[in-house]
């Protein structure tokens, strides 16, 4: 009797950790290991968007970088972070680039490569036509930059931007009394 109790009992307290376990995967893309874990249904629908946003992107289908997966067992929930999968697989997706749209007061103009870069720019042309009497400088519109995911052949060449960017919003010199320069 008492043996069948202690049966009982470890094949109920077997059933409880077997029904909170989860299944997960750690995943792989080109060979590099994403942090975290995903579950099944996440990732098949990670990899889909993923499969959709590249077609988009390229207007074709797109064939996606190879991954691996190594399922795993956990008592934990998977982390799912469906941010770092999808732009695990963009980014290895030939054709596509992760690059900057550019906003001048809500309108784009475009995409750059590197916005930072960008950004140095329009303060050195600034700069570099800064009338003697001025103390500071500044587009007279907001400049937004956003980093998405394009054609890797779609950038302006950074001068062109500059063009754009001043077209849209001129450039306003301040002289030390706040007023135009």
């Amino acid at each position: 009797m008492r043996k069948t109790r202690v049966i009982a009992l470890t094949l109920a307290l077997a059933g409880l950790l077997a029904a909170n376990l989860r299944l997960q995967y750690r995943v792989t893309v080109n060979g590099e290991t994403l942090p975290g874990s995903y579950d099944p249904a996440i990732l098949r629908e990670g990899e889909r968007a993923a499969a959709e946003a590249a077609d988009e992107i390229l207007r074709w289908e797109a064939k996606l970088p190879e991954t691996r997966r190594q399922a795993l067992l956990s008592f934990h929930r998977a982390e799912n972070d469906t941010q770092a999968l999808t732009a695990a697989l963009l980014d290895g997706v030939s054709g596509i680039a992760n690059a900057d749209a550019v906003y001048v007061n809500g309108v784009r103009l475009g995409v750059v490569a590197n916005g930072d870069a960008l950004c140095d720019n329009l303060r050195a042309a600034i700069q570099a036509k800064m009338p003697v009497t001025a103390v500071s400088g500044r587009i007279s519109g907001q400049l937004t930059l956003r980093r998405v995911y394009t054609r890797a052949d779609s950038s302006v060449p950074m001068e062109q931007m500059l063009q754009l960017i001043t077209g849209m919003a001129p450039v306003i010199y301040l002289d030390g009394s706040g007023k135009l320069a």
